[in-house]
C-alpha cells in the first residue's frame, strides 16, 4: 500500500519563540486518495495532518519535527499503529521579496531660489552686479545652461515686491530690479526604479508562498497546503509605480555603496517626478523649468518649486510627532528592510 502523507500548513506570525514545537490542530486521519483539480495521486490511502508552525513576530525562521505513530480510520474511527511511522520535520525560513534596483539619476532633496536686489540686473551680469545668482561654470570654465540669472523689474505685484525709488535715483544709478536663479545647496538623492525578483518561503522538500500555496515532493510522498496565516496575509507590495530615493553618498552617478541611512530611504509615486526636469513643482527640477516657467515676474517666489523631497519629509515627520503612520518613510511603513549585500557591476 502506497501512502501519501498531506500537511494542511498554517503560518502562526507574531509568536515570540522559535522551535517552540509542534501544534497539531487535529488528529492525524487516514484517509482514502483521491482525484483534484490538481491532478492525479498514485497512492491508495493518505495521512491528513494539521500542523501550525509558530515564528517570530518578524517573520523570522522557525521549524518543527513531527512523528506520526498512529492514525485514525475515517471509515470506522479505529486506532491504527503504523508499522514505520513517518517523521515530518519542517523548516519555515523567512518570508522575503526581492526587489531589483536600478538607478535612474540624482534628484535634489531641496531646491532653493535665490533672489538679490540690484540695479542693471543683465543675465550676463558679473557676481558685482547679481551677486550669488551670477551663472555656473563647469570644470572647463564654461558657462552650464540656463543657470543665468532672470531678471525682474520692480514694483508691488512683482516675484519680490520692491520700491522702484524716485526718478533722481533711477537716473544716477540706473532702474531697480531684483535678479532671480535657482540653486542646490543641500543634499542630493539617488532615484531608483524597483522591480519585485520573487518572494520565497521553504518548507522542507518544497517551496511554498503567498502565490504558490500547494505542492508535492518529487517522490509525491509529502504535499503540502498552505492555508494561511493567523494574521492575516498582506500581499507583497509591487512598487512597480513608485521611486525609491536613498541619500546619496560621494559624486555623482551609478553608486557602489547604498549606504546605511535607512532613516532617510524614501517611496514616492512615480508621478512625483520629471526624469528629464523639464516639469515645475516636481521633484528633479532642472534650471531650465525654472527660468522658463511662464509669467516668472508676477508669479510668486518659490514658484516652480513645490512638491520637493523635502516637503513630503517634513509631511511625514509631522505625521510621526501625532502617532500617525507615515506615508513616505520605509522604515515607518514596512517592519524592517532585509540588509542583503548590495552588488553593482
Amino acid at each position: 500500500m502506497k501512502l501519501v502523507v498531506f500537511i494542511s500548513f498554517i503560518i502562526i506570525s507574531h509568536h515570540h519563540m522559535v522551535n517552540a514545537g509542534v501544534q497539531i490542530l487535529s488528529k492525524s486521519k487516514l484517509e482514502k486518495c483521491e482525484r483534484s483539480s490538481d491532478g492525479p495521486l498514485n497512492c491508495t490511502s493518505k495521512i491528513v495532518i494539521n500542523m501550525a508552525v509558530p515564528s517570530q513576530a518578524s517573520g523570522k525562521e522557525a521549524s518543527i519535527v513531527a512523528r506520526v505513530d498512529e492514525v485514525e480510520e475515517k471509515s470506522d474511527d479505529t486506532i491504527k499503529t503504523l508499522r514505520d511511522p513517518p517523521v515530518i520535520t519542517v523548516y519555515k525560513s523567512a518570508a522575503y521579496a526581492l526587489y531589483d534596483l536600478t538607478y535612474i539619476r540624482d534628484v535634489p532633496y531641496k531646491p532653493e531660489e535665490f533672489h538679490v536686489k540690484t540695479r542693471k540686473c543683465e543675465s550676463h551680469a558679473g557676481a558685482n552686479i547679481v551677486g550669488q545668482c551670477v551663472s555656473l561654470r563647469d570644470d572647463q570654465g564654461r558657462v552650464i545652461e540656463h543657470t543665468q540669472p532672470t531678471c525682474c523689474p520692480c514694483g508691488k505685484w512683482r516675484r519680490v515686491p520692491s520700491s522702484c525709488g524716485n526718478f533722481f535715483n533711477k537716473m544716477r544709478k540706473g532702474k531697480v530690479n531684483t535678479a532671480h536663479c535657482l540653486r542646490f545647496p543641500g543634499d542630493w538623492y539617488r532615484l531608483y526604479h524597483l522591480i519585485m525578483l520573487y518572494i520565497m518561503q521553504i518548507i522542507n522538500e518544497v517551496v511554498i508562498g503567498p502565490n504558490n500555496r500547494t505542492a508535492t515532493s518529487l517522490d509525491n510522498f509529502l504535499r503540502v497546503n498552505l492555508v494561511g496565516d493567523f494574521v492575516g496575509y498582506n500581499s507583497i507590495p509591487s512598487f512597480e509605480d513608485f521611486f525609491l530615493v536613498i541619500p546619496r553618498q560621494g559624486g555623482q552617478g551609478q553608486p557602489r555603496d547604498l549606504g546605511r541611512n535607512f532613516s532617510m530611504w524614501m517611496l514616492l509615486e512615480r508621478v512625483r517626478f520629471t526624469l528629464d526636469g523639464l516639469e515645475c513643482d516636481k521633484i528633479g527640477v532642472s534650471y531650465e523649468a525654472f527660468n522658463n516657467q511662464p509669467g516668472f515676474c508676477s508669479a510668486p517666489q518659490m514658484s516652480c518649486l513645490h512638491n520637493q523631497l523635502w516637503n513630503f519629509w517634513d509631511a511625514d515627520q509631522n505625521r510621526i510627532r501625532r502617532n500617525q503612520p507615515p506615508l513616505y518613510d520605509v522604515l515607518g511603513r514596512f517592519e524592517r528592510i532585509n540588509e542583503h549585500p548590495v552588488r553593482f557591476p
